[in-house]
């Protein structure tokens, strides 16, 4: 509470308890399953079609599962998607060694380690060139392709790269950053951090030799400066002092004098920061062993981004670098710490670029499965679809172990549903209650299924280069479907029934089997769903049910149990503030009205039945009521909703009766 110490008027802002609650997002899929490339075994967010071929890739074959399915998901109304690519003993295939990656100056000690991005076979038809390696401004080029009809064809290019880990052209930097097929990492004898035996300090020599005796006597001025820049660290400026302090002797060759002047410059920098090892080991040497005598500046330490640069002066008697001859109109000779370890020119055989070999990946077991949705995929809680592409529940009731496992994890989680998709093949066969009866399908609140398989436009063929495929494919009808959820979602709410003559399916050549009204008489009470051709509407989705049509009756329809879970998610996540608070009446009046507004929201947009509000939801909070002395001792607040769904108008019925003329 605030405090009132003088007369006078305070303005104080007081909560109004009102803490809205946002509806969830109802309509975030996951796929599962096998991809041929991509991040292995973790769930990655997706926004579109365009997203998927970036993270993962196009439809790579006939047999692509994965990539058909998200596809068609896209194609018909599905937003936001999870895809996880699950691999079984994946390995990333690598370059080579030999022939490796050896620096220039290396005497054949690989400098780094190039290998594919993600595990599997797919990298084993990567090829990378390193080109034009230069010498001068220690750069090269890195290209990353694969061989179309006998020659390499670059997928990726990068230009002027650097070994030096202080500029922005840091080849691990821009590659792992932007390649989409390769990563690179430094082996140990080049990682500054661990060995480094290849760096070399920087350093800086002078070209042209001093003869005369009193050279330095006659050229060193008062308050001579050097700027220099030492391992990248900027531009700083020395200064000598008084030329009277340096007592130059006038010896032959300036032998004497040179070091004289050569440690004065080595103080100058040490005093710049004496702490700091690119200026506490830098070191200046006059070099009189051998003519020409030369200067030579040394950054002292053997990193990435070692170098000594000197920057020209003007042409006044102070600058010391026209003194000394390390001005650029003297050509000096820069070293650079990386000149060793930049990569030699590979371009493979014929120019063709050096594969990398050893990558694999089995498909992924149901273990796999299993060990992926505890803990991974339960922690990301805004999934709400669940598609395995690839599995199907089998015809003749020996299941299918991973889609169990899907069931099991969506009766765990709460949050989300199964869409499952039968054997491939049937042609008919599902066209009995009695088989289905016979595969034994798992009584899941959270499970749905679609049948029959769907026929799509292969996009492999071509009627000019490559007319000997089929034109159609067979694919899953669950993508289709889980589609059609996010899309009519969007446009109705989760509480319209995503079937109808407004389901009209995209991208549909046709379907495996044709569902009469007969069939249908017998899978509909069994929980499947059909896919149906209707005439002037295309196809669409002919049923809403879940699989506990008969052992769970309450929740018969896909509309309700996704209606309840969007109830329970939203009011899951908006009340996590009430954690914590004094358990009281305030409490408990906050909590209804927020879930009341929360509710009320839903009714008037159409999601229960009922005019009125009472007659569509009730919410319940309070002592006597919903909870006893006892229930708040052991602190806990119950709150009871309850709401009067829509169920969908599965079976329309039209009596007609014939008027008879009365006397």
């Amino acid at each position: 509470m605030p405090t009132y110490l003088h007369p006078g008027v305070y303005v104080e802002e007081i909560p109004s308890g009102v803490k809205p609650i946002e509806g969830v997002a109802t309509s975030i899929a996951a796929f599962i399953g096998e991809v041929y490339k991509g991040p292995a075994n973790e769930a990655v967010l997706i926004h579109s079609w365009d997203d998927y071929v970036t993270e993962f890739c196009d439809i790579t074959s006939e047999e692509d599962k994965m990539g058909l399915a998200v596809s068609a998901f896209y194609q018909n109304g599905g937003k936001d998607a999870y895809i996880v690519r699950l691999v079984n003993n994946g390995v990333k295939a690598s370059l080579p060694t030999p022939p490796g990656t050896p620096g220039e100056s290396t005497g054949g000690a690989d400098v780094f380690v190039i290998e594919a991005s993600s595990v599997g076979t797919w990298g084993n038809d990567t090829y990378v060139r390193i080109v034009k390696p230069n010498t001068t401004d220690l750069t090269f080029d890195l290209e990353v392709g694969h061989i179309e009809d006998g020659e390499f064809e670059a997928d990726e290019v990068f230009s002027d790269l650097s070994m030096d880990n202080t500029l922005d052209s840091y080849v691990l930097t821009i590659v792992n950053r932007d390649s989409s097929l390769i990563s690179i990492s430094l082996t140990d004898i080049a990682n500054p951090d661990k060995t480094g035996n290849l760096y070399k300090a920087g350093s800086l020599t002078s070209g042209v030799a001093m003869t005369t005796a009193t050279y330095f006597q006659n050229n060193i001025a008062n308050n001579m400066t050097l700027s220099l820049n030492i391992n990248n660290l900027g531009r700083k400026r020395i200064t000598l002092g008084e030329a009277s302090s340096f007592s130059f002797t006038g010896t032959p060759d300036n032998d004497a004098d040179g070091k004289i002047l050569a440690a004065a410059i080595q103080k100058a920098v040490l005093e710049l920061d004496p702490t700091n090892p690119p200026y506490k080991n830098f070191t200046c040497v006059y070099n009189d062993t051998a003519a020409p005598n030369k200067f030579i500046l040394s950054s002292g330490t053997a990193m990435p981004n070692s170098t000594v640069s000197v920057y020209d002066g003007d042409e006044s008697s102070t600058d010391l670098a026209n003194v000394i001859k390390l001005s650029s109109k003297h050509s000096p000779e820069s070293v650079h710490g990386s000149e060793d370890v930049i990569p030699k020119e590979q371009l493979g055989v014929a120019e063709l670029g050096i594969p990398l070999e050893g990558g694999s990946g089995d498909p992924p077991t149901a273990n796999d499965y299993k060990n992926f949705f505890d803990p991974t995929l339960k922690k990301i809680r805004d999934i709400s679809i669940m598609v395995l592409p690839g599995q199907y529940w089998a015809a003749n009731g020996s299941g299918n172990a991973a889609i169990s496992n899907a069931l099991t994890h969506a009766d765990v989680m709460k949050n989300r549903m199964v869409i499952i998709d039968p054997e491939p093949g049937t042609d008919g066969e599902l066209d009995q209650a009695k088989k289905v009866t016979d595969m034994e399908l798992n009584t899941s609140t959270y499970g749905v299924l679609y049948y029959p398989w769907v026929k799509v436009a292969n996009p492999f063929y071509h009627a000019e280069t490559n007319p000997n495929v089929s034109k159609t494919l067979t694919i899953a009808p669950s993508a289709f479907a889980a589609g059609m959820w996010s899309k009519v979602d969007g446009k109705r709410g989760v509480w319209k029934a995503p079937a109808g003559m407004d389901t009209s399916l995209l991208g549909v050549a046709g379907l495996e089997y044709i569902v009469g009204d007969g069939e249908q008489d017998q899978l509909n009470p069994m929980g499947v769903n059909c896919l149906r051709k209707m005439p002037g509407y295309g196809t669409v989705i002919w049923g809403t049910r879940t699989l506990s049509t008969k052992a769970n009756p309450e929740w018969r329809y896909i509309p309700i149990r996704r209606t309840a879970i969007y109830i329970e998610q939203s009011i899951y996540n908006g009340i996590q503030w009430a954690v914590f608070e004094p358990n009281c009446h305030i409490l408990w009046s906050s909590l209804r009205t927020n879930i009341t507004s929360f509710m009320n929201g839903m009714f008037r947009n159409g999601a229960f039945q009922g005019e009125k509000a009472s007659d569509a939801y009730f919410v319940r909070c309070d002592l006597g009521d919903t909870m006893t002395q006892d229930d708040i001792d052991r602190g806990q607040v119950i709150v009871i909703v309850g709401f009067a769904p829509l169920k969908p108008a599965e079976f329309v019925i039209v009596r007609i009766q014939q008027k008879v003329a009365q006397q």
